[in-house]
């Protein structure tokens, strides 16, 4: 395989090795830096919460019907002219609710690229750029996203006011690639024919699968209805699992040993085949294997070591003084207010090209600004947000970063292609 395929954990861990012995060198004990990483790892253990809950409520959300009612309506809504804004739309509105981006393109973003596969005239990559931005706007936006939770985390900001702030560049930028959508999509010349082939088989098995009932999308008002009222978004989305494991097991009929599996190793169809008699989850089709087999604990086991081996990385190389070397000169040039904003958003850059992660790039540049900007009379809001601005919507345009190899691989469209189409970004 290429570069692009070596696991990130993996490489950050043998990095950390080589920092550990940098550290040796300058004189720091073992225990010290064991000491001082034990206390960012600490640090982490909120964002490692939200992980588990995002797990428990993707695969009770897919065993509730509730994902799949979105995809079930969101389907049938769409017409030639409206798929960019729609991508866009649905993309947005899932990440927003779920707080992940991958999720967000694996569910909604594969659900509309299927749609615009199966039209005749419609520009694929414009598409996967419509997509992506979609997913990205409502990961900056939710406050069950990682990247959200890791800026907020890292320059010691409530998430909800950095939501706030945020939206003051999130929203203005979507606004404008919205608008060029509209555009793209009412010039498109378009012909009209129904829905393809296998859309209908799609939506026939998750009709033949879920029951559909205003009361299936009950998970998901209680987690607006949380971030709303800024309950601790933790327990909120536990209280949404539990309740779709509750409507999963008396409304839809599934066996309850059934749902306590999909909390921890995700939704399959084939749980489906005791409560739906005739049911065959293999004949069901690929479309839908890909959309509805998610979702988990386990699913987010790659992110939780990810996150875990970064702060212990960054925490090092924090202790032993590499960063304030790698970014001294940096901040050494910094006179102004335009200059440290411009300094962080290179930074960030900078950070996400070398590790290939959103994650370690919010976390290392959170920890080296905080007092600078405090320095300078300017709210460490404004440090959250130029992380996030330039960190999470850039990791999917680096080849070798995760989301660089994640994004084409779901959206079946190469960088270079859904890059232009990217408006929001």
């Amino acid at each position: 395989g290429s570069l692009a395929d070596l696991s990130a954990p993996a490489l950050i861990g043998i990095s950390l090795c080589w920092v550990v012995f940098i550290g040796w060198r300058c004189g720091y004990r073992w225990e010290e830096m064991e000491k001082y990483t034990a206390e960012k790892i600490k640090s982490a253990a909120p964002a490692m919460s939200v992980l588990i809950a995002v797990g428990f409520l993707l695969g009770s959300w897919m065993y509730s019907g509730t994902i799949p009612m979105f995809i079930y309506y969101g389907v049938q809504l769409v017409s030639e002219k409206w798929i960019l804004v729609s991508a866009f739309a649905l993309c947005a509105i899932f990440s927003t609710c779920t707080g992940t981006s991958w999720g967000s393109a694996a569910t909604a973003g594969i659900t509309m690229m299927g749609i615009a596969t199966a039209m005749p005239n419609v520009n694929i990559a414009a598409v996967a750029g419509a997509c992506y931005t979609g997913a990205i706007f409502g990961d900056k936006l939710s406050p069950l996203s990682d990247t959200t939770i890791l800026a907020a985390l890292s320059t010691k900001n409530d998430i909800f006011d950095h939501i706030k702030h945020m939206s003051k560049t999130v929203i203005p930028a979507a606004v404008i690639g919205v608008a060029v959508y509209l555009v793209m999509g009412i010039s498109a010349s378009t012909t009209g024919t129904g829905l393809p082939e296998n859309t209908l088989q799609l939506l026939s098995t998750l009709d033949s699968v879920f029951k559909w009932n205003i009361l299936v999308l009950l998970p998901l008002v209680i987690v607006v209805y949380g971030a709303v009222t800024k309950k601790p978004s933790t327990v909120v989305m536990m209280i949404s699992a539990v309740v779709a494991l509750l409507i999963g097991m008396f409304y839809q009929g599934f066996e309850l040993a059934d749902g306590v599996t999909a909390l921890y190793s995700g939704f399959n169809l084939e749980m489906v085949e005791g409560a739906r008699p005739g049911f065959i989850a293999a004949e069901a089709g690929e479309d839908a294997m890909t959309l509805l087999n998610r979702g988990g604990l386990s699913s987010m086991l790659k992110s939780f070591i990810l996150i875990y081996i970064c702060f212990y990385f960054a925490g090092i190389m924090e202790q032993i003084g590499a960063i304030e070397v790698l970014l001294g000169k940096l901040l050494q040039s910094v006179k102004t207010r335009f200059t440290l904003i411009l300094a962080t958003a290179v930074s960030v850059i900078i950070l996400v090209a070398i590790g290939g992660s959103s994650s370690l790039a919010l976390i290392l540049t959170g920890e080296m600004y905080n007092e600078k900007y405090k320095e300078m009379g300017l709210s460490t809001l404004n440090l959250s947000r130029t992380m996030e601005d330039f960190g999470t919507g850039m990791a999917g345009f680096i080849p070798w970063s995760g989301s660089g190899v994640y994004y084409p691989s779901v959206l079946g469209v190469p960088i270079s292609a859904y890059l232009p189409y990217c408006f929001m970004s």
